[in-house]
C-alpha cells in the first residue's frame, strides 16, 4: 500500500478533529455547490487591479456593416427562416432581426403561441406596403415617410410595437397640420391612441377656427367632435356670432340627425357676448331656435344681460364669459406712466 503524504495525513486529521465520522453524510448538494463555486477564480480583464497587459477593441461601424450584410441576404432570401404572409404576398426575413426590432415579433417567437413554430406566420390588419417598409427598418434603421404612406405606416407600426417609427409619423402629421387636414388628424390620433398628435392637432383646430369651419372636414365631425370644439375656452374667434353661425352650418348640414342637440350646442355660445342686433336679428328668428323652449331661454337670459347692465353681476355664467385663446395674453395698460404689463 502506497504511504500517505503528509499532506494527505494533515487533512485526515483536520476532518477528524473538525467533524464528526458522519459528516459526509452531512454535506449536502448545496454545501458541495458552494465549495466549488468559492474555489473558482475569476479571470483577470482590463479592470482587475492586478498589472496586466490589455487593450479593448471597439469598431463602431461593426453593428452597420454587419446588419448591411444580413440586409443583402434577406433581398437575396439566404438563411431566412420565417415567411410573413399578407393576403397572396409573402415577405421573407429573420426571425432574430424582426425579434429585436419588435416587441410584438418577440412574443411570438418566444411565447407559447402557434407561430413560434410555424415557418409562414400570416398576418392580419396590416398594410403589405406597410409591412415591407418596416421589415426594411429592422434591418436597416431608415424609413420614408410621406404623405402617401403615413396612413398605413402609423397603424402598421404601432400593431407591431415599432415605436420608433410609430413616434416618427406622429411628428410627421405635427408637421403637415393645416385648416384642410387638422380634424381628420385629430379623429385619425383618436383612433390610434396617439396623444400628443391628438392634443397638437385640436389645439390647432381652436387656433383656426375660423378656417377650420369653412372645411368639408367641420361638416362632417360627430356632435362629441364639434362639442369639443366649441365648449372649449381657447376657442380663438373674433366674435361668438361666428361660433353661432358655425353651429348652425353643422346642424342645416344634416338637419334630421342633428336637430336634438341644437340646445346642447346652443348652451356652449357665448350669447351674451353677442350683439344685441345680432341677437335679434338672426338668433331669435332662427326656425331652429324659435322651435326649442330651451333655447328660448338661453336667448332671453342673453337679452337681459344687455338691457339690465346693473344686474349683469345676477346673470354671470359661462354664456357671460370671455373666451382666453392660446397667444392672446391679458393687457393692463397704466395711465400716464406709458408701460404695458402683462
Amino acid at each position: 500500500m502506497r504511504k500517505r503524504s503528509l499532506l494527505d495525513r494533515e487533512i485526515i486529521e483536520f476532518l477528524e478533529y473538525e467533524l464528526p465520522l458522519d459528516s459526509d453524510a452531512n454535506l449536502d448538494s448545496s454545501d458541495e455547490q458552494e465549495i466549488e463555486e468559492t474555489a473558482v477564480e475569476e479571470p483577470p480583464t482590463c479592470e482587475s487591479p492586478e498589472p496586466m497587459s490589455c487593450y479593448l477593441h471597439h469598431d463602431p461601424d461593426h453593428p452597420m456593416s454587419s446588419f448591411s450584410v444580413i440586409n443583402k441576404m434577406r433581398v437575396n432570401i439566404q438563411l431566412c427562416d420565417v415567411s410573413l404572409r399578407v393576403g397572396n404576398s409573402v415577405t421573407k426575413a429573420h426571425r432574430l432581426v424582426l425579434a429585436s426590432s419588435s416587441p410584438y415579433f418577440y412574443a411570438m417567437f418566444n411565447d407559447d403561441m402557434a407561430e413560434k413554430l410555424q415557418s409562414e406566420v400570416e398576418l392580419h390588419d396590416v398594410d403589405l406596403g406597410a409591412l415591407q417598409l418596416l421589415v426594411e427598418y429592422s434591418y436597416t434603421g431608415q424609413v420614408y415617410i410621406t404623405d402617401e404612406n403615413v396612413q398605413v405606416l402609423l397603424p402598421a407600426s404601432s400593431l407591431l410595437q415599432i415605436n420608433s417609427v410609430r413616434d416618427a409619423c406622429c411628428t410627421f402629421l405635427m408637421k403637415q397640420l393645416h385648416p384642410t387636414n387638422c380634424l381628420g388628424i385629430r379623429q385619425f390620433a383618436e383612433t390610434h391612441s396617439c396623444n400628443e398628435l391628438r392634443t397638437r392637432s385640436h389645439r390647432y383646430a381652436l387656433q383656426n377656427f375660423e378656417e377650420v369651419v369653412k372645411t368639408e372636414e367641420f361638416l362632417f365631425l360627430s356632435f362629441s367632435e364639434i362639442e369639443d370644439l366649441v365648449s372649449n375656452d381657447k376657442l380663438n374667434v373674433v366674435s361668438e356670432e361666428q361660433v353661432f353661425v358655425a353651429v348652425m352650418d353643422w346642424i342645416k348640414h344634416n338637419p334630421v340627425e342633428r336637430s336634438q342637440h341644437i340646445a346642447q350646442l346652443l348652451g356652449h355660445v357665448r350669447l351674451a357676448q353677442m350683439s344685441k342686433m345680432f341677437l335679434l336679428n338672426v338668433v331669435e328668428t332662427e326656425p331652429l331656435v324659435r322651435s326649442e323652449p330651451s333655447c328660448k331661454d338661453l336667448l332671453l337670459g342673453a337679452m337681459k344681460y344687455h338691457l339690465l347692465p346693473d344686474q349683469r353681476s345676477d346673470f354671470a355664467s359661462k354664456q357671460t364669459e370671455q373666451r382666453s385663446p392660446d397667444g392672446l395674453m391679458p393687457y393692463i395698460f397704466a395711465i400716464g406712466g406709458g408701460s404695458l404689463f402683462t
